[in-house]
Parts: structure tokens; C-alpha cells; sequence
């Protein structure tokens, strides 16, 4: 096993191949879409040579099967195998090298760990982790059958994102809605960095402007060509218009498009404590899957 950095974008279609081989398995283990991980590097303050240098790669010969993201600034770590490796010796190497490079900076978090994943809880209990009480709910819904939302309110109106151009626009909406403390002018930035990404897929962000122009509601839809599950994220809605269904019909919208390109699933996922979202993903058709539980171990002195 040859282990080595992160050496540009043929290691992440690489890593994001992994990723689809590990759901279309599904063997016990939850694998990140396809779309968290492309969502997770680009839309950051976080400089390119930063994260890039937090990716660590694990291959047999010339094949990827194993990588691990470690995210320093939250204290969070990622590592997904190959789905033959489950349990096997290999994946317990790239989890305590991940374990050990993390523990260095103080405590350590493992996340999106399925709840029904015995292996993987396993391994992390026998080395000094324990479960938080947070955790992330996962929900899965068909695309078959009819896929028809509630109307819009008069004036308001569905579009595709323009790219750029409404980087702006844009992030008035996600400013307000997740509730940043960072002034906006130097917010507003990432958004428009995401947006002139390699990842970033102008038709796969959707919005809902209101009557005077803004931009109400918005959820970018991300595809799988491997296991035909779609993906959500993320999805929000300015406070200003909540309350007005106006993310059913943003949802219902993104659920009709995506089994447009061939998706046959589509999943979401939100925080334990987030109601609002739970109840919406549950009026439009997701039930719950199964809870991705973190695991913390404590830095001893």
C-alpha cells in the first residue's frame, strides 16, 4: 500500500469514483454523495493549497482504495476505503494514521458514522472514541411516480442560477438564512469562488425569487451517474420567506429534475436538531433512513 498527497483534480474524480464504488456496495458503511465532498472543497474560505494539503491518498499500485480529509479547523476527519476493505487491516491503518496526525492538534472527530455500522463503531470504540450526542439525520426517498409540488405564491417564480452573476444576490439569501455572524461583504466572496469552480453545475442550483426580485429559496441538486441517487445540498430558505411552502415547491422542483438526468433516489440529510428541516424533508416524500453518528475522542494530557 503506497500512501502520498493530494496532486490535483485526477484524484478527486479518483476519490469521487471511491465514493460511488462504496454506495453502490452497500455493504454497512455510509459513503458521503458524490456531491458533499465537491460541496465540502470548493465552498470554503479555506485556501485551495490548504485543504489540498489535508488530503491524504492510499493506493495498490495505481488504484485509489482508500483517502482521508482531515479537516483541522473543526477537528473532524474522513476516511472512506474501498468497499473490499471493510474491516480489513488496511482500512484500520488509514484510520489510526488519520487518528494520530488529528490527535496532535487536541481532540478528534469521526462523523457520518452510520448507526448500524458495526465495523466501523467497532473499530473507533476499541481506540478511545466515544458517540456525541449530535448527530446527523439521513433521509431517502424514490423518484418513481408523480412528482408534483404546491404551487408558488402569486409573484413568486422558479429559475435556474446564472452562475456569477448572482454570487450576490445569492448570498443575501444564505447569509441570512444559516445565520452567519461574518459581515457580509466578506461573505458574499465564497459564494462567488464556489460558483467559478470546476464543480460548480449552473443548472443544478435552483432558486425561488420573490415578487421584488430576491432570492427566496435556493438547494443545489447534485447527480450520481453510478448508483442514480441524487443529492441535496444544500437547501435553505431566507427567514423572511419561511412558512410559505415555499421549500416544498423548491424541493419537488429539484426531485423532477433530477429524475430528468436518470436519477432514480434521491437523498438529503440535516442536523438532530434542526425540526423545521426534518419536518420538510418528511412532507415532501423522505422518510428516515437511519442517524450518521460522530464519534469524539478526548485529547489525554
Amino acid at each position: 500500500m503506497r500512501a502520498r498527497g493530494y496532486e490535483g483534480m485526477q484524484d478527486l474524480y479518483a476519490m469521487l469514483d471511491l465514493l460511488a464504488e462504496g454506495r453502490e456496495a452497500d455493504n454497512g458503511t455510509y459513503y458521503a454523495h458524490r456531491g458533499d465532498l465537491q460541496w465540502w472543497l470548493f465552498y470554503t474560505d479555506v485556501p485551495q493549497e490548504t485543504w489540498q494539503s489535508q488530503i491524504r491518498l492510499w493506493f495498490d499500485e495505481d488504484r485509489l482504495i482508500g483517502w482521508a480529509l482531515l479537516t483541522l479547523g473543526e477537528d473532524t476527519f474522513d476516511v472512506y476505503v474501498s468497499p473490499h476493505l471493510r474491516g480489513n487491516a488496511r482500512e484500520y491503518e488509514m484510520l489510526a494514521w488519520s487518528t494520530q496526525e488529528m490527535s496532535a492538534n487536541g481532540d478528534v472527530q469521526n462523523i457520518w458514522v452510520a448507526e448500524d455500522d458495526e465495523v466501523r463503531i467497532r473499530w473507533l470504540e476499541e481506540n478511545g472514541f466515544t458517540p456525541e450526542q449530535a448527530h446527523f439525520i439521513y433521509f431517502k426517498r424514490s423518484l418513481s411516480g408523480p412528482l408534483d409540488g404546491p404551487p408558488l405564491p402569486k409573484g413568486f417564480s422558479l429559475r435556474t442560477s446564472r452562475g456569477p452573476e448572482d454570487a450576490r444576490l445569492r448570498s443575501v439569501a444564505s447569509h441570512a438564512a444559516f445565520g452567519s455572524g461574518k459581515p457580509f461583504e466578506q461573505y458574499w466572496p465564497r459564494t462567488l469562488r464556489f460558483m467559478q469552480s470546476p464543480v460548480y453545475v449552473s443548472e443544478h442550483e435552483i432558486f425561488v425569487i420573490s415578487p421584488n426580485g430576491e432570492v427566496a429559496a435556493f438547494c443545489i441538486i447534485w447527480t450520481d451517474e453510478l448508483t442514480k441517487v441524487g443529492h441535496f445540498e444544500p437547501v435553505a430558505t431566507h427567514p423572511t420567506y419561511q412558512r410559505m411552502s415555499l421549500g416544498k415547491s423548491l424541493i419537488f422542483e429539484g426531485l423532477s429534475r433530477l429524475k430528468s438526468e436518470g436519477m432514480t433516489e434521491a437523498d438529503v440529510f440535516t442536523n438532530h436538531d434542526n425540526p423545521a428541516a426534518i419536518r420538510l424533508y418528511e412532507s415532501v416524500g423522505f422518510p428516515k433512513a437511519k442517524r450518521l453518528l460522530t464519534y469524539k475522542k478526548t485529547r489525554t494530557t
